[in-house]
């Protein structure tokens, strides 16, 4: 009888019978909740097995069709097997009644990016209507600016969506769905209770009101543009050539706040035996060890590199030990160059853009992946500028006079580094590259270049912060410290730094320490990798240094506010710029 006694035969009848209906038995109406999983380390076949692996490869072939392939790596997902499972049973198995409801509470992923285009390109094929009502909820991405104490209806990470797919003949052949969206967010709900009420507020009805008509390509997202009502150029528009940051895939071993620590770490690396080599270094898919030891260390690989904004950090810059060290992008920058830095989707609070002198890292945003936008193209063959011609030809021609490349990058990061920007467009954010309200009127632009200029020279450590925006009561030393940077808790403008009780610091306004860039603190994230080393006079003089580049850009932030409510009163439009759109501006999750 097996383990489970006599209880074995009910369960073995019931699988059967499920087995039965889902293979053979007509279904009209498909209800339920696909759990979150994505396959990271694990074979697909073995989870959804080979019938639906197998189902699903028309869901990749658009993607892939579309140039796309690269965005592949996040397909394998586990909702993403139901849905496939729920069009075969629909419209594929034997006895399909090629008409019916699906209605899932999933995952609200696909409902934008490139890997699922695809399954988004299936489902307006083969419906005739959609309706979908985004709960939001994603606590994974921190949170959005104007959005506070966003939740999602269920106690996951993960935000989730409803969708209403129906099948009924109505449209004409050939056509594609006609789509509805509706955002919690624009109801202005937020808590999981509120969600809840709402949708239960209109449960008798079946439905809900502030549903916005999607009319887009088969591939696009499931959601109207981003930045639809306003015709602005996306940073992916006026720079030429843009990339993912350095990743590295063992941040740990190859990038160090300290020269010497990281030549150590290296040499003791080269010496130590294989088991403590393997550990030290974690293999990926890319790299291994074995063949990371086998190099010579070589001192004149260690470059300072854009690690997080403000934290500029040593990396080994070497191709057997990093993983994605962009070799093109390497050469874009070249040996000196400037740089903005930007999420493609999912920008928090905070300056929508940041701006960098090293070469930066992926995460050098905000901890979370974006892309570099340089000002020159250093590779052979390109360049100089990267910056668009037809945006500085145009920009000339609305001002009637010349305009220079690093005017208008200094414009752009003022604009986009406004303390409004990410409030007023958190939404269209959620789903794009920022897009650049550029000013019509030629004072208002000089007024951005003269803030952005300030923010710039900030943020790339091209000079000290002004003697005006550091005051002596900022960061002041009330102790001498004497030991190692210890964890520091900040109460009422004070912290100490070391653990014995030496070296507390008085005066760091709740502004400076609670600065953030899309939900990343950048002083207490400073502090927080820096802790061990010996709290010396070099690192007095650069934490002081942090906290008045902070302390000077939140001032230049809310002028570049002010530069911005101009802007926005009259802007040119990307027409006027002459940056036609690209196909799609959606963007997505990158290598």
């Amino acid at each position: 009888m097996g383990k489970l006694g006599y209880t074995a035969a009910p369960i073995r009848d019931e699988r059967k019978e499920a087995d039965r209906i889902k293979l053979s038995q007509p279904i009209l109406a498909i209800i339920g909740n696909p759990p979150y999983w994505r396959f990271e380390g694990v074979n697909s076949h073995e989870i959804v097995g080979r019938f639906v692996e197998g189902l699903w490869e028309d869901l990749k072939a658009p993607v892939r069709d579309a140039g796309w392939a690269n965005q592949l790596n996040t397909f394998p997902e586990f909702s993403i097997a139901f849905w496939r499972w729920a069009l075969w049973k629909l419209f594929e198995a034997d006895n399909a009644p090629q008409k019916g409801v699906i209605t899932f509470i999933s995952n609200r992923t696909f409902l934008a990016g490139k890997p699922y285009a695809g399954l988004r390109k299936m489902l307006r094929e083969r419906f005739d209507r959609i309706e979908i009502i985004d709960l939001r909820g994603d606590l994974r991405k921190g949170a959005r600016a104007g959005v506070h104490g966003d939740t999602g209806v269920f106690n996951i990470k993960v935000g989730t969506a409803i969708t209403l797919a129906i099948a009924d003949g109505s449209k004409a052949e050939g056509a594609l769905a006609e789509v509805t969206y509706t955002d919690t967010w624009e109801e202005g709900l937020f808590p999981r209770e509120a969600k809840l009420q709402w949708l239960q507020a209109g449960a008798r009805a079946g439905t809900r009101p502030g549903g916005v008509p999607v009319n887009r390509a088969p591939l696009d997202p499931l959601r109207p543009p981003a930045f639809g009502s306003v015709n602005w150029p996306p940073l992916s528009a006026i720079f030429g050539f843009f990339l993912s940051g350095l990743q590295t895939k063992r941040d740990h071993f190859i990038y160090a706040v300290v020269k010497p620590r990281l030549i150590e770490r290296l040499r003791d690396f080269k010496d130590s035996d294989d088991d403590e080599a393997r550990l030290a270094f974690h293999d990926s898919r890319d790299r291994k060890w074995n063949v990371a030891r086998a190099q010579p260390i070589e001192e004149h690989r260690v470059i300072p590199a854009a690690y997080r904004p403000l934290d500029r950090r040593y990396l080994y810059n070497h191709p057997a030990f990093g993983d994605f060290l962009r070799p093109s992008l390497q050469q874009a920058w070249g040996a000196s160059n400037v740089g903005l830095y930007a999420m493609p989707f999912g920008t928090g609070s905070g300056p929508a853009v940041w701006c960098h002198s090293l070469l930066p890292d992926y995460h050098s945003f905000s901890g979370r992946g974006g892309y570099a936008f340089p000002l020159y193209d250093r590779r052979p063959g390109h360049g100089p500028l990267n910056i668009s011609s037809e945006l500085l030809d145009n920009l000339a021609l609305a001002f009637a006079s010349p305009v220079a490349p690093d005017d208008a990058f200094d414009a752009i990061l003022a604009l986009l580094s406004a303390s409004s920007y990410t409030l007023r467009f958190a939404e269209d954010l959620e789903d794009a590259f920022p897009h650049v309200p550029f000013p019509a009127d030629r004072a208002v632009f000089e007024r951005a270049a003269k803030v952005g200029a300030a923010i710039r020279e900030l943020e790339t450590f091209a000079r000290p912060p002004n003697s005006a925006h550091l005051p002596s009561s900022l960061a002041s030393f009330e102790t001498t410290p004497n030991g190692r940077l210890a964890p520091s808790e900040w109460d009422d403008g004070m912290i100490t730094l070391c653990k014995n009780g030496s070296g507390k610091v008085i005066g760091i306004p709740a502004a400076v320490w609670d600065f953030a860039v899309s939900g990343y603190r950048v002083l207490p994230r400073w502090l927080t990798a820096r802790e061990g080393l010996q709290v010396d006079h070099a690192f007095v003089k650069e934490f002081r240094d942090i906290n008045g580049r902070i302390n000077e850009l939140i001032h230049h932030f809310d002028a570049a506010d002010l530069v911005l409510q101009e802007a926005l009163k009259h802007s040119l439009t990307r027409d006027e710029l002459g940056l036609a759109p690209a196909p799609s501006e959606d963007e997505d999750e990158q290598v």
